[in-house]
């Protein structure tokens, strides 16, 4: 009897305990369920723009040895919003815009430089473990740049802008209001891959 009415104590201690540690976790996704903040964050990204094949293309019009220099990565700035799904998930809308990006193609001493930029906004979700998160999601891109290059009077036509959509996966990790991620976008403009390294402020 006495050994029972033990269990049935230890019984009750442990429903309370569980009772209060679900209340203690309802307390914590409510107080983030339907949180809404705005983000900025800027950074960097590896570019290939395929000038070694555009080069190629100019010199197959050409009959000339084309040869090329470009840029190879660009300054990417984003705006974004996101908003407390669950205690762990958050779903985020985001636009972005990079900085122009070079590629000067040249046939002996005369020389012509094609700019472009990246622009696009994006859509995803956020599932975090403590302060680290993955993400994915997907976007729509536009890649914009000059519909042909003049070198020495002679026109050739190159990519023009380009738009696509595409995923995007990846993860960061957040120290107060302060956040430090990687993402991927795949074909951006339909053309290339983007990664996304970047830091930013949460408001």
């Amino acid at each position: 009897m006495y050994v029972f009415k033990e269990e049935k104590q230890m019984f009750i201690k442990n429903m309370i305990r569980a009772v209060s540690l679900v209340l203690f976790m309802s307390t914590i996704s409510i107080a983030e369920e339907g949180a809404f903040r705005v983000g900025l964050e800027g950074g960097l990204s590896p570019v290939d723009l395929e000038a070694e094949k555009t080069a190629q293309e100019i010199a197959n019009l050409s009959g000339s040895t084309v040869t090329t220099e470009y840029d190879t990565g660009a300054l990417v700035l984003r705006l974004f919003a996101d908003y407390g799904i669950t205690s762990n998930l958050k779903g985020e809308v985001g636009i972005f815009q990079t900085s122009s990006v070079d590629a000067t193609y040249s046939i002996g001493s005369d020389s012509a430089t094609e700019s472009y930029d990246a622009s696009g906004f994006d859509i995803s979700g956020k599932y975090y473990v403590d302060d680290f998160y993955a993400k994915v999601g997907m976007h729509s891109s536009t890649l914009s740049g000059a519909a042909s290059v003049t070198i020495a009077s002679t026109t050739y036509g190159v990519t023009a802008e380009s738009q696509d959509t595409g995923a995007l996966f990846g993860a960061g990790f957040e120290i107060d209001n302060t956040f430090f991620s990687v993402t991927r976008y795949s074909d951006i403009g339909g053309v290339s891959d983007f990664t996304f390294f970047s830091a930013g402020l949460l408001f």
